[in-house]
C-alpha cells in the first residue's frame, strides 16, 4: 500500500467505474463526478511531523497485487484523526475481503502516524447506520464510539446498540438518572442564529452581519440538524 496526495489518475478512475457499476449498480460514473466526489478537497494541506508522516490533507492509498491496482482508499489526515472517506476495489478481487483489509491497514497507518503526531489519536470510519448492512459493518471494529447527534458527546458503541435496536433515532448521552436524554435540546428561541459563522464571498462573518430572511430559514433547519454546540464551532459555507 502506498499513500499519495489526492489526485486524478486514469488507473484509479477505471477501478472506480468497475466498482460502482458492479457493486452499487451505479452508471452515473462520469470523470467530472468522480473528481468532485473523491479528488477535489476543501482541506488545507499542511506539512507532516516526521519522515513517515505524509502531511495533512486528502490522500489516496493505492493497493496493488503484482503491480496491478486492485483498490483505492480515500482518506483525510487531520491533526486529531485519520478519517476514512471512501474505499473502492476491482470486483474481480472481491474474494479477498479488501474492505476489511483496508480498514485494518488504515488503523495501522493511524497508529504509525501517532509516533510523531501524538495528538492524532483516532480513526474515524464515518457514519454508522444501524439498519443498513453496508454501513453496519463498522460496528465490528472495537473499541468504538458513536457520537450523540445533539450534544456531540462520544459514547461507547456497546451502550448505543441496545438503544438503536429500539429506535432509528435516539440520544446516546444519558442524564443524571442514567436515562437517554430527550431527542432535542435545541429551541430556536433560545439560540442566537447571529452567532453562526458563515463563509460568504471568501470571508468568514457572523450571520448577524448578513441579515437574510431566506438564509435565516435555512439556518434554523441547519442548527436543528447539527445541534447548537457544533453550529457555533464550525463555519457554514453558503
Amino acid at each position: 500500500m502506498t499513500t499519495h496526495k489526492s489526485a486524478f489518475t486514469k488507473e484509479s478512475y477505471e477501478v472506480y467505474v468497475k466498482y460502482q457499476k458492479t457493486i452499487h449498480h451505479d452508471n452515473d460514473t462520469s470523470e467530472s463526478g468522480y473528481k468532485r466526489f473523491l479528488v477535489d478537497s476543501p482541506l488545507i494541506e499542511g506539512p507532516g511531523t516526521g519522515p513517515d508522516h505524509p502531511g495533512y490533507g486528502s490522500f489516496h492509498q493505492h493497493y496493488r497485487i503484482d503491480g496491478r491496482l486492485v483498490a483505492v482508499g480515500v482518506i483525510d489526515v487531520l491533526p486529531s484523526c485519520v478519517s476514512s472517506v471512501y474505499f473502492y476495489y476491482d470486483p474481480e478481487f472481491s474474494f479477498l475481503s479488501l474492505g476489511v483489509f483496508s480498514a485494518l491497514s488504515e488503523i495501522a497507518f493511524a497508529s504509525k502516524l501517532r509516533i510523531t503526531a501524538p495528538d492524532l489519536k483516532y480513526y474515524y470510519l464515518g457514519f454508522y447506520i444501524h439498519s443498513c448492512p453496508k454501513m453496519k459493518y463498522k460496528g465490528g471494529y472495537r473499541p468504538s464510539q458513536l457520537c450523540d447527534a445533539v450534544s456531540h458527546v462520544w459514547v461507547p458503541l456497546e451502550e448505543c446498540l441496545p438503544l438503536l435496536d429500539q429506535a432509528k433515532f435516539t440520544r446516546f448521552e444519558k442524564d443524571a438518572a442514567g436515562q437517554a436524554k430527550p431527542e432535542s435540546e435545541y429551541k430556536p428561541e433560545s439560540f442566537d442564529l447571529g452567532d453562526v459563522q458563515i463563509m460568504f464571498k471568501g470571508n468568514v462573518v457572523p450571520f448577524r452581519r448578513l441579515k437574510s430572511d431566506r438564509l435565516e430559514v435555512l439556518l434554523k433547519g441547519y442548527v436543528k440538524r447539527v445541534g447548537p454546540v457544533l453550529a457555533k464551532r464550525i463555519v457554514l459555507s453558503v
